[in-house]
């Protein structure tokens, strides 16, 4: 029986272990054919590891010959790049394991990390001066001072180069994890710092020979002036970007269909592409890896989220609850099933990520959380991608956000979405609407567009309802545009919904509510669901008036 071994992302133990490998190993073509310096962010479970590992028992040299790893991967029918299997000293160093509260911790940790990667080449002291011997065992010795940490990847770099007399091959996996740790604790500056003397160092272009090719991983592209500035070596391999690492990450169409075939689950193809199709990398169609890899072992079991439970999301989150009154706005869109238009920044720079829409975006795309489409030029010159929400399980992410938004409010949103359910009274809407605004929504927000603002808020938290309900915003229906539209997707829950939002000051609240029920009646919102094959007797007919953060519900 075949298996994916989840969990194993060394490639050696995988292959040794009769894992079913879904072949990426062109990828050493493409590394060798190549920039000096390559950086490669992907989101997280996209295989970045396994890949990685892949390049290590390529060409790093060892004792034993490493090449029955390759001999049923596409990289064997290429003798020209076969001749730099085991033949380079590789540097490797996975960096997702630096995560920690405070910027002494993490000097802490990091000690023994590369202390441990020190001990990985103890042979070569013979060929150090003295001093350079001193370092090297301080490091060992897990007692390095923070200028010996600043210098120990380039000053490795230089012994592996005079000992072995090869260039050498650079690996660092997860290069921003630690990156992103640190802004969410406060000490981003001084990380910015260390790794931009640790890798500006190490990987500088002037080492000529001494260094073959350097590859990073991570999920973001952190901004040049913060980190890389010293880099002019660097290509960036953006998931934006047509080129040969596009389709490196991920499975494309093809490769699922021969996994489809090798595990007998071609009949689950529908339910594959629903789930945990969408991203679009360089031009190919992308399944999330992770997802795909975990359905099928678990199958019979239905589907539901499997890369969303495998780390934190906190960062999105406090990103996008800390988001002003656009990106309510267009998170509004987003629930909807719409789409947006913006431009993404390659460089996301942390500390202008809640104060810049464009981070914001840029943040969730390259996070895994949007797909991005189409690319054009808008009247300044600047690229902008058609953004919408890629696949059912991603909606889940969001919809997970909005219950995030709402978990101190014991009971107000189940009894809410209880209420559309049928399961209380419907108007009973009304003072649960009137509680949960008191609690979440910010008076500043509501003072600039109270319609809008409102409007977003009871679309986020209706989200909730996307698996039984078809939920429209701002749909055409009849002779105008519908606030909100609920279709059933099931018998089940038989019951549509026309919301209409009204505000007002207070001084014609009958008033208000007549004109907005008079406005479905006369543009005719029902036609939509008249034509959706649903009876005008199980259509319900809301107005929701606002006045400040006083809410009230009619029906009519």
């Amino acid at each position: 029986m075949k298996k994916f071994r989840i969990g194993t992302d060394d490639f050696k133990e995988f292959i040794e272990d009769g894992g079913y490998f879904v072949d990426k190993s062109l990828l050493i073509r493409d590394i060798i054919e190549g920039n000096k310096v390559t950086l490669i962010p992907r989101p997280r479970r996209f295989g970045k590891t396994l890949n990685m590992t892949m390049l290590r028992y390529f060409f790093e040299r060892s004792e034993e010959s490493r090449s029955y790893l390759f001999e049923n991967c596409a990289i064997a029918n290429y003798p020209d790049y076969v001749q730099h299997q085991g033949q380079y000293p590789v540097i490797y160093i996975s960096l997702k394991d630096l995560k920690r509260d405070s910027y002494e911790h993490f000097i802490e940790a990091t000690r023994v990390e590369i202390g441990s990667l020190y001990k990985n080449f103890a042979e070569v002291q013979p060929v150090l001066s003295d001093g350079s011997r001193e370092r090297f065992l301080r490091i060992i010795m897990e007692e390095a001072t923070l200028n010996d940490l600043y210098s120990s990847l380039k000053d490795l770099i230089t012994h592996c180069h005079q000992y072995y007399k090869k260039p050498v091959i650079v690996l660092i996996d997860e290069y921003d994890t630690p990156m992103i740790e640190a802004f969410s604790h406060g000490y981003y500056d001084k990380m910015a710092g260390f790794m931009r003397s640790w890798l500006g160092a190490g990987l500088k272009p002037e080492y000529g020979q001494v260094l073959f090719r350097a590859v990073v991983t991570g999920i973001l592209r952190i901004a040049k002036e913060s980190i890389f500035s010293d880099l002019n070596n660097l290509d960036v391999a953006s998931p934006l970007m047509i080129g040969p690492y596009a389709d490196k990450f991920g499975f494309t169409d093809p490769e699922l269909s021969l996994i489809l075939s090798a595990f007998q689950a071609e009949d689950h193809a529908a339910i594959i592409r629903d789930w945990y199709n969408g991203y679009s990398f360089g031009g190919h169609t992308i399944y999330n890896p992770w997802s795909v890899i975990s359905y099928i072992q678990a199958i019979p079991n239905p589907p539901g989220p499997k890369w969303l439970n495998t780390s934190s999301n906190a960062l999105v989150y406090e990103e996008l609850e800390a988001g002003g009154l656009e990106i309510k706005r267009d998170l509004e869109v987003l629930l909807a099933g719409e789409e947006l238009r913006y431009p993404l920044s390659e460089n996301i720079t942390f500390t202008d990520i809640g104060r810049n829409t464009v981070n914001i975006w840029s943040l969730l795309y390259y996070s895994g959380y949007l797909k991005a489409e189409d690319p054009q030029s808008d009247l300044r010159g600047r690229i902008t991608y058609r953004l919408s929400i890629p696949n059912r399980e991603i909606s889940y992410a969001y919809e997970h956000f909005i219950e995030s938004l709402y978990r101190n409010t014991e009971g107000g949103l189940d009894s809410l979405l209880n209420s559309f359910l049928g399961k209380r009274p419907i108007l009973q809407i009304g003072p649960v609407l009137q509680d949960l605004t008191r609690d979440l929504v910010s008076m500043y927000d509501l003072a600039k567009l109270p319609e809008a603002v409102f409007h977003a808020f009871v679309l986020g938290l209706l989200a909730n309802l996307r698996t039984v309900y078809e939920i429209r915003s701002n749909a055409e229906a009849g002779f105008g545009r519908a606030d909100i539209l609920m279709i059933p997707r099931t018998r089940d829950y038989p019951i549509a919904y026309i919301i209409e939002f009204k505000t007002t000051d207070g001084r014609r609240n009958t008033e208000i509510s007549s004109k907005a029920l008079g406005q479905i009646k006369k543009q005719e919102y029902e036609a939509a669901l008249s034509n959706a094959g649903i009876p005008d007797d199980l259509i319900v007919r809301l107005a929701i008036i606002l006045q400040g953060k006083e809410v009230r519900v009619e029906t009519g």
